[in-house]
């Protein structure tokens, strides 16, 4: 029901948040804390770098993540599992963000939908989401095509999907839900979310750095910024940060490195996730 009705499920949360958002302040946001914590533990996402979605696109054989693993990667209660079967089955959906907001970013097909059943069904059951079998280079060129834009890749799991991950949604941050509910949240001073940390933090180098600032609107999130005195490198609030890589790919000087921080979470690195499980 959740795939096949998509654009109506998102369009309903949408509309939701759109009012809650004019409503809610730090005053009275206890009182939507019990609808925000119920939401954010069973619609949820894994913030993943452009390296790593492509791993999960390239893959040449189904895998399946243990649980406890799994969990570390995506903390929440509920549709945590990383499993893919048959990974070259993807198909590229219409972002029902994008529909239920009325968005005009580009690709509108941007949603990668992974593996079985949830490709075959999305080609079968839900036309409205112009669903469009890729392979799997067509789908890289995708995830390279938005992460241009400034768009950030989320490994999407919901317990309507059989408690699965089933997606890598190339979200527009102006347009997404998830995005903008949690900027919201942390605004508030709320710790709930529907996305996790990607689980790197970005290292910039300060030889490399020529300090023109790319970056920092680069950011979808906040994270980066100039502090007096500091006219050259940004800093980086490790607070705010959620480790897309945004500002590593616009960084004409290629001087910053995502690196690994598993103190913010572990990264989903499919790779290595199955390797740890032997």
């Amino acid at each position: 029901m959740y795939l096949k009705y998509i654009s109506i499920y998102v369009g309903f949360i949408a509309g939701a948040f759109n009012f809650v958002s004019k409503i809610i302040n730090k005053s009275n946001a206890f009182i939507f804390h019990p609808v925000i914590k119920f939401l954010t533990s069973r619609y949820h996402g894994k913030i993943i770098i452009l390296e790593d979605a492509r791993k999960i696109i390239s893959l040449n054989k189904s895998v399946s993540v243990p649980e406890d693993i799994a969990k570390s990667v995506i903390p929440y209660e509920m549709a945590y599992n990383i499993i893919i079967s048959n990974p070259d089955s993807i198909v590229a959906a219409r972002c029902a963000c994008r529909d239920a907001r009325g968005h005009d970013c580009l690709p509108a097909n941007k949603c990668l939908i992974i593996g079985e059943p949830f490709a075959s069904f999305m080609l079968e059951q839900n036309k409205t989401a112009k669903p469009v079998k890729l392979t799997s280079r067509e789908a890289i060129d995708l995830l390279n095509t938005c992460k241009g834009k400034g768009y950030v890749s989320n490994a999407y799991c919901k317990d309507g999907t059989g408690n699965r991950m089933y997606a890598i949604c190339n979200c527009c941050p102006e347009c997404c839900v998830s995005i903008s509910a949690h900027r919201l949240f942390r605004s508030l001073g709320l710790k709930e979310s529907s996305l996790a940390q990607s689980g790197y933090l970005p290292t910039i180098s300060s030889e490399k750095c020529k300090g023109k600032g790319k970056c920092v609107p680069a950011c979808p999130f906040g994270a980066l910024s100039r502090q007096d005195g500091n006219k050259k490198i940004p800093v980086v609030d490790a607070d705010l940060c959620m480790g897309c890589g945004n500002c590593a790919h616009v960084c004409p000087e290629e001087a910053i490195v995502m690196s690994s921080a598993t103190d913010k979470g572990i990264p989903l690195d499919i790779h290595k996730l199955v390797a740890n499980k032997n």
